[in-house]
């Protein structure tokens, strides 16, 4: 596997629809601000534990605070 880089650890989250390029300050794909993604492999595992616990909170906030949708009449 010439030149790819494994490394232990906490994996990225990304799905690879990052939007944080596009100008979004939290990435639409994997909730990851700017900074997290560009620090990403820099970052230790306690560090990226407490990313991915604080993108899993806010997601199950929003699912429970978002109303279903109204179906097409």
């Amino acid at each position: 596997m010439a030149g790819v880089i494994l490394t232990p650890g906490v994996d990225s989250p990304c799905v690879a629809r990052c939007s944080t390029a596009l100008g979004d300050a939290v990435c639409k794909g994997c909730g990851r601000t700017f900074e997290e993604v560009t620090f990403w492999n820099v970052m230790d595992d306690s560090q990226k534990q407490a990313i991915l616990a604080r993108i899993a909170s806010e997601r199950a906030a929003q699912a429970t605070s978002t109303p279903p949708a109204m179906p097409a009449v």
